[in-house]
């Protein structure tokens, strides 16, 4: 009888551990269903999904200080929240807030010594830059219709918005959210040598920024507190002012300026020639190199998906125009990222707002 009762007994443990192990095991699917759906919103291939499983797996280990900020973030957004509380007030405009990260609106540059080799070159990078005078390249800085409507303007030619409401502000694009500008790229190498030696810690978005005598640039935020914005001023410095916050800057040719552009800031160019200086990103400082890895991985797949994305909604349109008999409507610039890009190269005749 003894005997039946232990066996009873051993019975009775196993079936609860196995119902205890399918209790977990559902428990856990569910979270990897909720883990799938974060990482779908950035576009990831079958291929980039198991990469992305395997970075989440690595950060799944509460001893992984390295992913200790990704690991709160995908908790968040697990929890069914899509940003972290703006630390700042000045902050509440940004559309995407990362827990854990310093938040200073300006940064000193003796913190930042991967400034000093731009410093260094200022001299060769100010040469690139006004070789460009006697060349295209040059278009008027536009923004997609659907960007908020608080901090832009409808553009003057009914092709997307601006974020000016007085002068000219017209760039030169190197990087721009890992979109390449091969043929600026070639006239710049000293330039483009110095934003390939940052490394990983590039955020890879890079331009001159050129605003004509007047200009005001709204009062806006940057997308995201995850990176840091740095201005290389090279002509035309007197009279510009940029306030971060309720900091007012005011650039000197050759040094760095260095803010978070995720707090509010305009700018305002009163001297009397054109101001142009050279603008870059980088990863915030905060963030570890397999942070950036983990999120530069995320950034691009998102951004090859909405350029897939965008192409095919294309095609079919002009498709759907031609099966029907007709040709295809011109295409609405002002809505497409990229095409509102291209379209803009266009705009220059010359340079001859550039005094």
């Amino acid at each position: 009888m003894v005997r039946r009762e232990k066996i009873a007994a051993a019975v009775k443990a196993a079936v609860d551990s196995d119902e205890e192990e399918d209790e977990h095991d559902e428990k856990n699917d569910a979270v990897w269903t909720k883990v799938e759906g974060v990482l779908a919103e950035y576009g990831l291939t079958p291929l980039g999904m198991a990469a992305a499983k395997k970075w989440v797996r690595l950060m799944g280990d509460p001893k992984n200080e390295e992913l200790a900020r990704i690991r709160q973030w995908l908790l968040m957004r697990v929890n069914g929240r899509t940003r972290a509380p703006p630390p700042t007030t000045w902050q509440a405009g940004c559309p995407e807030i990362f827990a854990g990260l310093r938040a200073k609106p300006v940064w000193d540059r003796a913190d930042c010594p991967w400034v000093k080799p731009f410093e260094e070159n200022f001299a060769a990078i100010r040469d690139e830059l006004c070789a460009l005078r006697a060349q295209r390249g040059f278009q008027p800085l536009k923004l997609p219709s659907w960007t908020s409507k608080k901090n832009t303007l409808p553009s003057p030619d009914g092709s997307g918005s601006v974020s000016h409401d007085s002068g000219n502000w017209n760039v030169f694009y190197l990087y721009l959210h890992e979109v390449q500008f091969p043929e600026n790229i070639s006239r710049c190498p000293v330039t483009v040598g110095l934003l390939k030696a940052l490394g990983a810690r590039s955020y890879t978005h890079a331009f001159f920024s050129a605003l004509t005598p007047g200009t005001h640039i709204l009062q806006h935020h940057g997308p995201t507190n995850k990176k840091l914005r740095i201005h290389l001023p090279l002509v035309g410095a007197a009279g510009s002012e940029l306030r971060v916050a309720d900091h007012i800057l005011r650039g000197k040719e050759g040094e760095c300026l260095i803010f978070d552009d995720s707090f509010e800031h305009e700018a305002w160019h009163k001297g009397d020639g054109t101001r142009i200086v050279l603008v870059f990103d980088v990863w915030h400082p905060d963030l570890t190199d397999k942070e950036v890895q983990f999120l530069s991985f995320l950034q691009r797949a998102r951004m090859r998906a909405e350029m897939a994305t965008e192409k095919a909604l294309r095609e079919a349109r002009t498709q759907k125009a031609i099966d029907a008999g007709g040709v295809a409507p011109p295409e609405d610039a002002g809505d497409n990222f990229y095409l509102l890009l291209q379209e803009a190269r266009d705009l220059l005749p010359d340079n001859s707002w550039w005094t």
